[in-house]
């Protein structure tokens, strides 16, 4: 694991000294800001929620959230306790100090599991969606507060329960569906 370390650790190192200009620090701030606890994803299955053509997809992105935020915040982090990056080198200058531990990202997690479930009803605005993961999660590593592996695999995680809340939902709304019928 050194050799994924020690990579993680240089590509932050470039991020820092490459791309960190004023205003796009600022930009990544807001972009990190609007996700800090599924926000920005938790108002749009909300909206999604209020037309039966799109409610679906706002159960399923609603299921997928609470599946990231068991798998994600409350057993992997504990579980693996990787240290953030600015706590273990020095040289990596963080823009923010967040709590708690590094691996896998929450933001990231989150962002890739609402996207995943938007992406599996409607694919134009789930592409608009994966891109907002994308920067989302890229933000983290800008701001210096979570490694490219956290993010990698943050992403891995969101994509994966993401199709496994579309699955549920509609297996779950096709049994009510059937369970109407046959009244």
């Amino acid at each position: 694991m050194g050799w994924l370390q020690n990579v993680d650790h240089q590509i932050l190192l470039w991020i820092a000294d490459t791309l960190r200009v004023g205003w796009m620090t600022h930009v990544q701030a807001i972009l990190s800001a609007i996700n800090n606890h599924g926000e920005i994803w938790m108002l749009i299955a909300l909206v999604l929620l209020i037309r039966p053509k799109t409610r679906r997809c706002g159960m399923a992105m609603l299921l997928a959230l609470l599946l990231g935020l068991l798998a994600g915040n409350l057993i992997l982090k504990p579980w693996v306790a990787r240290p953030r990056p600015f706590l273990t080198y020095p040289d990596i200058a963080a823009l923010s100090h967040p709590g708690g531990f590094s691996f896998p990202t929450g933001h990231t997690v989150s962002s890739f599991c609402a996207a995943t479930a938007c992406f599996g009803y409607f694919r134009r605005a789930g592409i608009g969606c994966y891109v907002l993961a994308a920067l989302i999660g890229f933000s983290r590593l800008y701001l210096g507060v979570h490694y490219p592996s956290d993010v990698l695999c943050g992403a891995v995680l969101g994509i994966l329960l993401g199709c496994i809340a579309v699955w549920l939902v509609e297996r779950v709304c096709d049994g009510i569906h059937f369970q109407r019928i046959r009244r």
